[in-house]
């Protein structure tokens, strides 16, 4: 019995022929599987894949960290938050709802990113970009829990609001961020929205749990990354 996925399989997704239940079960198994993930980013860079619109694309240097004098049963007491992380990093994207859109992560020097999926390695001074493809106009962010055991926003730069994305296709977040000199395992939860949400009460959840619970109108993924040394 075969349980990776065929280059057929990749190729129907990589041509966005794929239903968006099956897109996401291939992605989401590829962040589990070494050999499928492999071979999913040789086909993307095979094709010049992973060109994430627009291409312009603003850089974040400073992360922004979250600092609490507050207790955090308050926090979560003042605003709800669509935004999740799984349980385990395999499980990679999730959703409620039909027409879920796709979540997509990249990191690498400036100017030549690549595809990650769980455990692959990042380094300080990296750039990290994330991306998606929906159908109908959300709302996202990018939050991340550092070797540090702290919480970051990545997208938005600042603020306690989601930014907006427009519907289309291997769209990109609006800014990227350069990676600090924090290193070991890294948490990044790509969030998409149909409904901004404040940022603070699951920030807070993320910081004491390493997790957060799902909501309706929001789809996930979630990849755990490496960050060591060059």
């Amino acid at each position: 019995m075969n349980d990776h996925i065929s280059d057929l399989r990749w190729d129907r997704l990589l041509a966005d022929e794929l239903p968006a239940d099956q897109r996401t079960s291939a992605l989401a198994h590829a962040d589990g599987c070494a050999s499928c993930g492999a071979r999913y980013r040789e086909l993307l860079a095979g094709q010049g894949a992973f060109k994430l619109r627009p291409v312009q694309i603003p850089f974040a240097p400073r992360r922004s960290r979250w600092w609490w004098s507050a207790p955090i049963g308050a926090l979560a007491a003042a605003a709800v938050l669509v935004l999740v992380v799984t349980r385990k990093p395999a499980e990679g994207e999730r959703t409620k709802g039909a027409d879920k859109p796709a979540l997509l992560l990249s990191a690498g020097r400036p100017g030549a990113l690549v595809p990650m999926m769980g455990n692959d390695a990042i380094h300080p001074g990296d750039s990290l970009q994330a991306g998606y493809t929906a159908k109908t106009d959300g709302f996202g962010a990018v939050i991340a829990l550092d070797g540090a055991n702290q919480v970051l926003t990545y997208v938005p730069a600042s603020g306690d609001a989601m930014v907006a994305l427009p519907a289309g296709t291997d769209r990109s977040f609006p800014s990227s961020t350069l990676l600090d000199d924090v290193l070991g395992k890294e948490t990044i939860a790509i969030v998409w929205c149909e409904v901004a949400q404040p940022l603070a009460p699951f920030v807070a959840e993320l910081r004491s749990t390493n997790t957060l619970a799902d909501r309706d109108g929001c789809t996930i993924r979630i990849v755990v990354l490496d960050k060591a040394a060059r």
